[in-house]
């Protein structure tokens, strides 16, 4: 990946998360209320969570690569991403719900791991459609690990909707990255395509 690509992919992310803070703001606040944010704070908060995303992905690919040069087999690696996975949506069960000022309903605690979820099955779909089927495992532990890792100093907060704020934001980010991925760092060569395909790196 050139310079070039990299400052593409950072600039790009920050401007994703810039829009997408606001407009998930507005969507927030009509459903649950007055987030207490300006548009203007709204704004600022969409370039801090893009600055995120941004090391939560550099941050997975060094993981990514330490890992791989540990465990050879991509069919292990990718048993354990899927353990990893199960074990993060499982332990982000309870954290709504021991949030105070919630209501504690059957929904609040389940709500979140849950879209958490569907949005990283979804974007693997897409993932696999646009690279080869051994990218899905990968693409939803990056869209589930990764945005929960991202994520944890908002799930400290004593509000749910500033917690989705800080989630969706932080879920459409990292989708425009996992699907840009394959596009910067694609192989060149039918060699490395084919070392793409076996590797199960998500790419």
């Amino acid at each position: 990946m050139t310079i070039r690509k990299l400052f593409f992919l950072f600039w790009t992310t920050l401007a994703i998360g810039t829009v997408t803070a606001p407009v998930m703001g507005w969507v927030i606040q009509g459903v649950f209320g007055p987030l207490g944010l300006t548009s203007v704070r709204l704004l600022w908060a969409g370039v801090m969570f893009g600055a995120v995303a941004q090391m939560g992905f550099f941050a997975y690919m060094v993981f990514n690569m330490v890992a791989k040069g540990f465990i050879r087999n991509p069919r292990l690696y990718q048993g354990i991403q899927l353990i990893l996975t199960v074990l993060i949506l499982i332990r982000i069960l309870d954290i709504p719900a021991e949030t105070r000022g919630l209501d504690n309903t059957w929904l609040i605690p389940w709500s979140l791991p849950v879209m958490i979820l569907l949005f990283g099955l979804v974007v693997a779909w897409f993932k696999v459609k646009a690279t080869q089927p051994a990218a899905f495992i990968p693409a939803i532990f990056f869209m589930v690990g990764t945005t929960v890792v991202e994520a944890i100093p908002a799930l400290g907060q004593q509000s749910f909707p500033m917690i989705l704020l800080m989630v969706m934001t932080l879920l459409v980010c990292n989708t425009w990255q996992i699907m840009q991925l394959h596009r910067l760092v694609g192989p060149t060569s039918e060699k490395g395509k084919q070392k793409s395909q076996t590797s199960g790196s998500g790419a």
